[in-house]
């Protein structure tokens, strides 16, 4: 073999191991846990897209994950927008209830009054199973959390396979009492039992977990949104809530028409809080009228802006094969 032919064959070698790793750099890293008597290693999302959002901070962000009950992943996280970077630090999760560990978790909220507390919920039961809110309080310079109790969604539609039923995106809490608050949660609709989108609400007793929808909250208020809908027929008209400083509640919808897209969603105004009356603490807008269209995008998490970067809210996003982006926008 000429000198010529074995730097050839060097060459294809480097090339070679340069294209592998081209071809992984986008996949998540895994991270040493810190502590060392953690089995699960800690994998780093890099991109930002989740299931729903609560903004904590000027620029970070709490984050869900819709990961099933039968598959490992990363079911909560802290989100860091910095000036030159995006980062995804998952927050470990040692226990949970009875029932077990989460499955599909859609949405997370903090509880007023209540340092490092929030509730992230199910979308909703698996064959008249789970469907749960988890109490949890996280510290995130350790990065953990841990569950202070959970309730059961009253289920009111089964879900099973090839049968759509209760699908539970969107929740806020609101307050009602030294140990209570209200709990208001968005159905996304977009199935035959639910074409349209519906507002539930309860009083969840956060020390007892106790959570009781009954009357008008367990019947709810229709939201039937407008947009460019390819079928609004599958149109999901709630995929998350977030409430700004001024008591508005803010609301995003999405089109999903497979797992390739295109992927289509809107923003807009849902309703407002009403603090002092206690006997109807919030209002759902007569009129839904589009804030913002956002093409290309499927948005399951909608939240505050952050404070270094030009806009008026962020958004998560789940675009299936394609992943998932945190991204800032503003809204005239």
């Amino acid at each position: 073999m000429t000198l010529k032919t074995k730097h050839l064959f060097f060459w294809i070698y480097i090339w070679s191991i340069l294209s592998i790793s081209a071809c992984t750099s986008n996949r998540s890293l895994v991270i040493p846990p810190k502590d060392g008597n953690r089995a699960m290693p800690q994998v780093l999302k890099k991109s930002g897209g989740s299931s729903g959002m609560e903004q904590i901070g000027d620029c970070s962000y709490l984050a869900v994950y819709d990961v099933k009950r039968n598959s490992k992943g990363v079911r909560l996280a802290l989100i860091k927008v910095r000036e030159d970077s995006l980062s995804v630090a998952p927050i470990q999760i040692d226990t949970w209830d009875k029932k077990g560990i989460s499955s599909d978790l859609e949405s997370i909220c903090a509880i007023p009054d209540k340092d490092n507390e929030y509730l992230i919920a199910e979308s909703g039961n698996w064959q008249g199973k789970l469907g749960r809110i988890f109490h949890i309080k996280v510290d995130t310079l350790e990065l953990s959390a841990n569950v202070l109790g959970s309730v059961k969604i009253p289920m009111l539609y089964r879900n099973d396979f090839d049968l759509t039923g209760d699908q539970y995106e969107a929740i806020s809490c609101l307050p009602y009492g030294k140990n209570k608050r209200i709990v208001i949660l968005g159905k996304r609709g977009g199935s035959k039992k639910t074409p349209n989108g519906i507002v539930r609400w309860g009083v969840l007793n956060i020390q007892e977990h106790s959570f009781k929808m009954d009357g008008e909250g367990i019947i709810g208020i229709p939201v039937n949104v407008p947009g460019n809908w390819t079928n609004t027929a599958t149109k999901r008209s709630i995929t998350d809530f977030h409430l700004d400083q001024e008591g508005i509640i803010w609301a995003s919808a999405s089109e999903d028409l497979g797992d390739t897209g295109p992927f289509y969603s809107i923003i807009y105004k849902l309703g407002r809080t009403n603090p002092l009356d206690k006997e109807k603490p919030f209002t759902i807008f007569k009129d839904i009228n589009i804030a913002k269209d956002v093409n290309g995008f499927k948005i399951e998490a909608l939240s505050g802006p952050c404070k270094n970067i030009l806009g008026t809210h962020s958004f998560g996003t789940e675009d299936e094969i394609y992943g998932g982006v945190w991204r800032p926008i503003y809204i005239e």
